[in-house]
């Protein structure tokens, strides 16, 4: 995928791993056995890396082999951790089961279709653990769709080298188009690269059902990792779910 492609040097910087991240890693690692842990839209592999530090068995997969490679490299002290190029569809043929843990982050599973969305989370279901878990995360889309926003906060790291501007252009409340701009400044005459991508909403509701159906318990919504209440202004949605 080229616009993840594009990113890969800037990836980190612009998607760091948030301290309300790491704390809530470390509540799971400390809530019980976490042996084996999958990150499925796995970017840099940033956030597999404490699991692969706490010495679980580690797979991560992407669709894009630049990110996968940053990932390899993140990864490669720890002989348990390996990460593949692969998406949605490929989590059984990747995943061994069983999984204590699987990650999906970032907005990741709004990049495929419904439908797609829908088995993913069948396929997650299926290779987790008795107990495992999912900690999904994506955007509110039902605020972004009330408000009817075009645009996503500017985004500048390397004091102000590199910029990122996102902006939605809705064709529908099935489809919207995620068209970026990616400005850097840095080693001499500027760079700006240009994408635009379909992105495929899931709403709150729409999420519940489908984890559901998918047979997760424990449903619960939260706004951000830190474990804020969930409300309609919310702009994220993080849900730790919980195979019976």
């Amino acid at each position: 995928m080229a616009f993840y492609t594009d990113l890969s040097d800037v990836y980190d910087a612009l998607f760091p791993v948030s301290e309300a991240q790491k704390a809530l890693f470390d509540r799971i690692l400390s809530s019980g056995p976490v042996r084996r842990v999958a990150d499925a839209g796995c970017g840099s592999g940033a956030q597999l890396l404490p699991f692969a530090q706490a010495g679980a068995e580690c797979i991560g997969f992407d669709p894009d082999p630049a990110l996968v490679a940053l990932a390899r490299k993140k990864l490669g002290r720890w002989p348990a951790a390996r990460v593949e190029v692969g998406g949605f569809a490929d989590t059984e043929r990747l995943v061994q089961p069983p999984a204590d843990l699987l990650l999906c982050l970032g907005n990741s599973l709004v990049h495929v279709p419904q439908e797609e969305a829908a088995r993913f989370l069948r396929d997650a279901c299926a290779v987790l653990s008795g107990g495992g878990r999912l900690l999904l995360q994506i955007l509110n889309y039902d605020r972004l769709l009330l408000h009817g926003v075009t645009s996503l906060p500017l985004m500048t790291v390397a004091d102000g080298a590199v910029e990122f501007r996102r902006g939605y252009a809705w064709e529908g409340p099935r489809k919207v188009r995620f068209r970026t701009a990616l400005r850097v400044s840095t080693g001499g005459q500027p760079r700006i690269f240009h994408n635009d991508i379909s992105l495929h909403p899931l709403y709150p509701d729409e999420l519940w059902e489908m984890l559901s159906r998918a047979g997760f318990s424990d449903i619960r919504f939260t706004g951000d990792f830190a474990g804020s209440e969930f409300s309609p202004d919310s702009e994220a949605l993080v849900s730790l779910v919980r195979k019976p």
